[in-house]
C-alpha cells in the first residue's frame, strides 16, 4: 500500500512529490493520479513515481491523500473517490478556497487538513498555512506538518484565517514579482541595460529577503538603517509615503482577501 496518493499531478502536486522525494521518501511510496497524458509522461520521466489516470484506485491504495486539483474540479473528484475513501484515511487539501466542510460533506466524518501553500514550494522555499477539520486529531496535524514542511515552512492557523493567508502569502509572491517588474522598468528608463537591470534587481531582492530572514531586527529597523536623513533612500521613501503607498498596499491585500471569500462561497 502506498503511503501517499496525490490526486492532481499539476504544478503543486508535482512540487509536493518532488519535495517529499528530496527529503528521503521512497518514490514507490507515492502514487499520483493525473488525467492529462502529457503530465503523466512528465511525472513518469522526471519524478519517476507511480502514476495513474484513476483517482479512485490511487486513493484506495493510500493512507493519506493530497487533493491538488483545480478548485472547480473538487466536487466531481470527491464524488469519484468517495467509495474508496475510508474514515481511517487523512485528506489534505491544497485547493485554494475550498472549505473543509466541502470535504466533510462529500466524504463523511473523515479527518481533513486544509492547506494554503504558495508557489516557492516548487523550490523548497514555500510557506504553507494549515488548518484542521473537526475530525482531525493531533496525529493528523503532525502528518500534514511532516509532509508540507518538505517544501518550506508551515504555520498552523484557524480556518477562518485562511482567506487572509491567501491574500498575504498565497498571493504574496506576485506582489514581489510586481515590485521586480517596476524596479526593472525604472532601471531601464534611467539608462541601464536589460541585463544590468535584471541582475541588479534580482540580486537586490534576493539579498534583502535573505537579510530579513537572517536579522531579527525586523523590516522597519532594517529600512531605517539604510535611510539616512535627506539621503537617496529617504528621498525614495518620502515619495512613496506621499503617495500613501503603504495604505494602497493594504487595500490591495484586502481586495485579495475579499476575492478569496467570494471564491470560497462559489
Amino acid at each position: 500500500m502506498s503511503r501517499l496518493a496525490i490526486v492532481g499531478g499539476g504544478f503543486m502536486g508535482g512540487a509536493l512529490a518532488e519535495g517529499l522525494i528530496d527529503s528521503g521518501w521512497n518514490r514507490d511510496g507515492i502514487i499520483i493520479a493525473e488525467l492529462r497524458n502529457a503530465r503523466r509522461e512528465f511525472i513518469t520521466n522526471q519524478l519517476r513515481v507511480p502514476v495513474t489516470d484513476n483517482a479512485a484506485d490511487a486513493v484506495a491504495e493510500a493512507h493519506t491523500v493530497i487533493f491538488a486539483v483545480k478548485p472547480q474540479q473538487i466536487h466531481e473528484t470527491l464524488r469519484n473517490v468517495k467509495e474508496a475513501f475510508l474514515p481511517s484515511k487523512l485528506a489534505i487539501s491544497v485547493c485554494a478556497g475550498v472549505r473543509i466542510a466541502t470535504y466533510e460533506n462529500e466524504l463523511g466524518d473523515v479527518p481533513v487538513i486544509r492547506t494554503m501553500p504558495n508557489t516557492p514550494a516548487a523550490i523548497g522555499m514555500g510557506v504553507t498555512a494549515i488548518a484542521r477539520g473537526q475530525f482531525a486529531q493531533d496525529k493528523h496535524l503532525a502528518d500534514a506538518l511532516n509532509i508540507l514542511s518538505t517544501v518550506g515552512k508551515v504555520v498552523v492557523v484557524n480556518e477562518d484565517q485562511m482567506d487572509t493567508v491567501t491574500a498575504v502569502s498565497g498571493t504574496g509572491p506576485a506582489y514581489v514579482f510586481y515590485l521586480a517588474e517596476g524596479l526593472i522598468e525604472a532601471a531601464q528608463d534611467l539608462g541601464l541595460s536589460k541585463q544590468q537591470s535584471f541582475t541588479l534587481v534580482y540580486q537586490t531582492l534576493r539579498g534583502a529577503a535573505a537579510l530579513l530572514a537572517h536579522d531579527g531586527a525586523g523590516p522597519m529597523e532594517l529600512r531605517s538603517r539604510v535611510t539616512s536623513p535627506n539621503g537617496t533612500t529617504h528621498a525614495a521613501i518620502t515619495h512613496l509615503e506621499s503617495k500613501e503607498w503603504k495604505e494602497v498596499f493594504k487595500q490591495a491585500v484586502t481586495a485579495a482577501k475579499n476575492r478569496a471569500e467570494e471564491l470560497g462561497k462559489a
